[in-house]
């Protein structure tokens, strides 16, 4: 089984779930300097307005769920960086300054 990795856009407050790759979209990370831009097309403009609106309360997950080993899961920070959509093309996308990199399993059995 190859590895697999899924990607989700969450309100920082509530925990709410925005945005999830294992809905059907597809998405790239393309690192700019100090900054990393997520692009996630095919996104539904209501999902796409709702992360707009809650810009400055974001988080974002990569999860890396390899078929051998633990599951290693990416924390992205947003803060005041820019967050856009582009209801035409169904792209979000979210530019990023820091990440942090954690194995659950090194915390829970």
């Amino acid at each position: 089984m190859a590895q697999q990795e899924r990607v989700l856009v969450k309100h920082s407050v509530t925990g709410r779930l925005l945005v999830s790759s294992t809905d059907g979209p597809t998405y790239t990370f393309d690192p700019q300097g100090e900054l990393t831009v997520i692009t996630i097309c095919g996104v539904a403009s209501d999902k796409g307005a709702a992360v707009v609106e809650l810009k400055s309360e974001l988080n974002v997950f990569r999860f890396e769920e390899p078929a051998e080993g633990p599951v290693i899961k990416h924390w992205y920070y947003v803060g005041d960086n820019a967050v856009d959509y582009d209801a035409s093309s169904g792209c979000l996308t979210i530019a990023v300054q820091s990440e942090i990199e954690y194995r659950p399993d090194q915390y829970w059995e």
